[in-house]
């Protein structure tokens, strides 16, 4: 078993069909993983406050 590193540092003319598997083995694993961070990672937006209305000028807080 090699390094991934180094797998793809060789020309890939000269990689073998294990060293192609070992490069799909670590891939396949890595999207598992992707997958699993997509449904626990929930909404991607933020929630924000929502800001109040303001209807009069009577109800901003401000000393004159």
């Amino acid at each position: 078993m090699t390094d991934i590193g180094e797998l793809f540092q060789r020309d890939p003319a000269s990689l073998t069909k294990d060293d192609i598997d070992e490069i799909i083995k670590v891939y396949r694993e890595a999207r598992h993983q992707f997958v699993l961070g997509l449904t626990s990672a929930g909404a991607t937006k933020k929630v924000t406050a929502a800001k109040p209305k303001i209807t009069n000028l009577d109800d901003l807080d401000i000393d004159l």
